[in-house]
């Protein structure tokens, strides 16, 4: 195990490569407005079963708040590790979708439409034992029709419409 210790693990995306380890990361699907509209209970059904199959390894998938805005969000937690999956709306939306129109390289205009995101919000993984749990989670967000997915930690668009 030793001989892995500086082992780097990273998932290349449309020529960008991510490498998971010491630090959270933060992922971003922008979500345009829709006829089949998100919701906290529609992410917690299909978080629930996109996941299912990793319920043999241990994972629990659980709730929890926001003490100050009260607003729900997910925990998915395997021994050792876990992260959170946020549906979001409003002016931090808002906010945050006028940045990175604005400053972001490539961005796709699109982004402006978007009023609600999904965020995952994953813990450090400093052993890079998750790594496969990561991809499997962007690859749930890139699943989603029309989802711009924007990678914080890298300033980066994953990918757009």
């Amino acid at each position: 195990m030793n001989l892995l210790k500086n082992f780097r693990i990273g998932l290349a995306v449309e020529n960008i490569q991510y490498d998971w380890g010491d630090i959270m990361s933060v992922i971003h699907a922008y979500l345009a407005k829709s006829s089949d509209p998100y919701s906290h209970e529609r992410l917690a059904s299909e978080l629930s079963a996109y996941f299912d199959f990793e319920t043999k390894n241990g994972l629990e998938i659980g709730a929890s708040a926001n003490p100050f805005t009260k607003q729900k969000y997910l925990i998915l937690r395997w021994p050792g590790w876990n992260f959170t999956a946020h549906f979001e709306t409003g002016s931090n939306v808002a906010a945050d979708v006028n940045y990175i129109a604005s400053t972001i390289k490539d961005c796709p205009p699109e982004i402006t439409d978007c009023t609600e995101r999904i965020r995952f919000v994953f813990s450090p993984d400093e052993g890079r034992e998750f790594t496969n749990h990561i991809i499997w989670a962007i690859d749930y967000l890139a699943e989603i029709p029309s989802a711009i997915i924007f990678d914080e930690s890298q300033k980066t668009i994953v990918r757009g419409w």
